[in-house]
């Protein structure tokens, strides 16, 4: 399980963890914030030599802006990674080395770095840490490099975290927390091979919006055009009403073929960018679940030593403590994860189906519209 260190514990460095009906979970922040990430700007120094885009970064409690380059944010997930092993940290967007002064792929990085700025700031223990603070507060340089080269020490990082965490008084029953690991081990492998199938299906009917369906829909009205077309050769009024009618079937079906086009943007995109969020969430899992089966094993190990005579019971309870506020810590990470699910795929649907609602809605009125036409003529 690791040695925990004996250092002293600062309060404004403590974790608490608390008991609720849903289970154990980090102490809410009763001072919660935002970080807004706007004007992306390219900078330079060396005199020009190297070139960089900088993201200004405000938070919502202070009003402040910060700049930041991506390095400084793989500094401070590489800071984060170190120091909560139980804790999902998603991986940040890749390194791009060509294209990455294009605008088109400056707003895309924004993005994704706003998606994962908005993952830190909602968690209750990344927040309010002293590493994320610093990222997020820190104007002056020279306090920025003591901050830095104090985040880089490690102290209270990996192992030694749990040494700051408070938990509950109540021992945790050693068979209810290793059926709570297995169905939380489960439930991570089912959804990540569900979000698969479900990012594939979503990319692929993107696709088809922009190719094959643009391009029928099109095919569609030229066809009704060209039949208006050859309508024109008669001029009696009524002839004349039915060949602008069918002229504007035409244009109405051209018009849904770009609509098609242009709709993933607004609600297949987004869904998909939300959709791969999650599975770079549900690849941090698998270390912390390794990590604390084997504290369980170790658990199972000493009590059954203790039953067998082989250790005195202080040596057990010891490895029981610690245990427990490993299994504390992890059980409260599940809890906040499935939190953050639930509301996250409530929102990221209702926009899906509000935006699909509008989309059809705009279809419907153009065909109401064009239908109308055919009722102004006379039979």
């Amino acid at each position: 399980m690791g040695n925990v260190s004996k250092k002293s514990l600062s309060p404004a460095g403590s974790v608490t963890i608390i008991e609720t009906d849903e289970g154990p979970q980090w102490e809410p922040d009763t001072n919660p914030f935002q970080a807004q990430i706007r004007n992306p700007k390219k900078e330079s120094k060396l005199k020009g030599i190297k070139s960089f885009i900088c993201y200004q970064i405000t938070p919502t409690n202070t009003g402040i802006q910060v700049s930041r380059r991506y390095k400084h944010f793989d500094w401070l997930y590489e800071r984060l990674v170190d120091k909560f092993i139980t804790i999902c940290i998603p991986a940040l967007p890749d390194k791009q080395v060509t294209g990455r002064y294009e605008d088109t792929f400056i707003e895309k990085r924004m993005e994704q770095l706003q998606r994962w700025l908005t993952r830190m700031t909602n968690h209750p223990v990344i927040s309010r840490s002293e590493v994320f603070q610093h990222f997020v507060t820190c104007t002056d340089e020279k306090l920025w490099k003591v901050g830095k080269r104090k985040a880089e020490k490690g102290d209270f990082a990996g192992a030694a975290f749990f040494s700051l965490v408070q938990t509950p008084q109540t021992p945790l029953e050693l068979n209810h927390v290793e059926a709570h690991h297995d169905s939380f081990h489960k439930f991570v492998k089912s959804m990540d091979e569900s979000l698969k199938h479900v990012i594939l299906a979503v990319h692929d009917h993107s696709k088809k919006h922009i190719g094959p369906f643009k391009r029928e829909y099109n095919k569609l009205g030229a066809s009704f055009t060209s039949l208006a077309n050859s309508f024109e050769l008669d001029n009696g009024l009524q002839s004349q009403r039915l060949t602008m009618a069918l002229q504007h079937t035409g244009k109405t079906y051209t018009e849904i073929g770009d609509l098609y086009a242009i709709q993933p943007r607004e609600d297949l995109y987004p869904l998909e960018d939300s959709m791969r969020e999650y599975t770079g969430m549900l690849a941090c899992f698998p270390d912390m679940i390794s990590f604390h089966k084997h504290t369980l094993s170790t658990e199972r190990e000493y009590q059954k030593s203790q039953e067998d005579g082989k250790i005195d019971g202080l040596d057990a309870e010891q490895v029981r403590r610690r245990a427990d506020v490993i299994s504390y810590s992890m059980m409260a990470e599940m809890n906040h994860f499935h939190q953050e699910r639930v509301k996250d795929y409530k929102d990221m649907m209702q926009k899906y189906l509000q935006e699909q609602i509008k989309f059809y809605e705009t279809i419907t009125n153009k065909l109401q519209e064009n239908l109308a036409m055919y009722g102004d003529i006379n039979t």
